[in-house]
């Protein structure tokens, strides 16, 4: 791609003129496709850049970011009183009533504790679209005792919570991010995206060899897959207008770099959560060898917190990175959000290059405005 085709536009304010060519550096790196990053510091947008293929309007499937559209929703409805993260979700949920999950609460899903980190029943991808991916939860043993140990809930993350809304609230993850955040905020994310809202998505790009996955130190079998998610490279499954209509909270989220700084940002500044809320939501819940991944991750109640593969800029940064490359994070201590969003999925799983690039840059920035103030 030459520097032509990378077409980078937007605004890029101080602290954060050098992101422009290091941005135009990452994008570049993609050889191809489009990328968008956005920044608010203290309320006010002073990074919004895009370029490639992408258009000022484009959307974006999120993979594993919705975790964080989806944690937010459950501390929301925390503060709300609508959700007590600490009762035991066999009070509402009669299935979950077994000696093995009878004490399963939903902080330990947020915070991949409860041991039902996938499913043995590998379910196809017609029966998840039906949500049969609910009942088979309901039976699976966990492959740990809950609250004893912690490992990545890929996909049965978004399971569980859906279930505990739909018992506790009477409607999903979903529906609760459009009605009680992203309507009010008018913010373009959803997870099941409007039918109307489908030609502003860009189709994600994959790569042409495999992805590079850690290698496991566990002790523990947990399947990488317990669903039918993943398809031949040609019909990759995330194009399809099924699964970005899908209510998968886990991993169908469909947004804008724009909408996730702006919903980070939200977290900061009392629009969505009390300062104590925001404490709750990102205590350290889950710190060291993930028992799935096979890596030493950090996370609170369903947002990630700073480990070595993504440090984010400090101790009091929280987030969530997802498989194709995404990222949406905020620091307390610089009162700053990020989105980072790119339809080229990379060769790592996780956060991508290109934002580790960008990252360091972001974080200089900061640390050059806090020596001059």
């Amino acid at each position: 791609m030459t520097s032509d085709e990378l077409n980078v536009v937007g605004v890029v304010d101080e602290p954060f003129k050098p992101l422009a060519d290091v941005f135009a550096h990452a994008l570049g790196a993609q050889n191809g496709g489009g990328a968008a990053l956005t920044i608010v510091l203290e309320g006010k947008r002073v990074v919004d850049l895009y370029g490639g293929t992408y258009r000022t309007d484009s959307l974006q499937f999120l993979f594993s970011v919705t975790k964080a559209l989806t944690a937010i929703c459950a501390a929301v409805a925390m503060e709300a009183g609508q959700l007590d993260l600490d009762e035991p979700i066999s009070e509402y949920w009669p299935e979950m009533r077994k000696a093995s999950t009878r004490g399963i609460t939903p902080r330990m899903i947020l915070s991949h504790r409860s041991g039902l980190a996938s499913m043995e029943n590998r379910l196809s991808m017609e029966a998840l679209l039906a949500h049969e991916d609910e009942e088979a939860i309901a039976l699976q043993e966990p492959y740990w005792e809950p609250g004893s140990r912690h490992g990545y809930h890929s996909f049965t993350f978004g399971t569980l919570m859906n279930s505990i809304f739909q018992r506790r609230l009477g409607y999903g993850v979903g529906d609760f991010l459009r009605l009680a955040i992203s309507k009010p905020l008018q913010l373009d994310l959803w997870i099941g995206t409007p039918k109307e809202e489908m030609p502003r998505v860009i189709p994600i790009e994959s790569p042409s060899t495999r992805y590079y996955r850690p290698r496991r130190f566990r002790g523990t079998q947990v399947p990488d897959w317990a669903s039918g998610l993943r398809r031949e490279s040609e019909h990759p499954f995330y194009n399809e207008p099924a699964v970005l209509a899908a209510d998968w909270p886990a991993v169908s989220g469909v947004g804008s770099a724009r909408a996730l700084a702006a919903i980070m940002s939200a977290t900061l500044d009392g629009r969505l959560l009390t300062r104590e809320g925001l404490g709750l939501m990102i205590a350290t819940q889950s710190r060291g060898m993930d028992e799935v991944l096979g890596i030493l991750d950090h996370f609170g109640s369903g947002l990630m917190r700073p480990f070595p593969l993504l440090p984010f800029i400090g101790s009091e940064s929280y987030g969530h990175d997802g498989g194709g490359g995404c990222v949406a994070f905020a620091d307390r201590e610089f009162q700053v959000a990020v989105g980072w969003t790119s339809n080229v999925i990379p060769r790592v799983m996780g956060a991508s290059p290109g934002f580790a690039l960008l990252l360091g840059a972001i974080r200089e920035c900061l640390m050059l405005r806090t020596l001059e103030t």
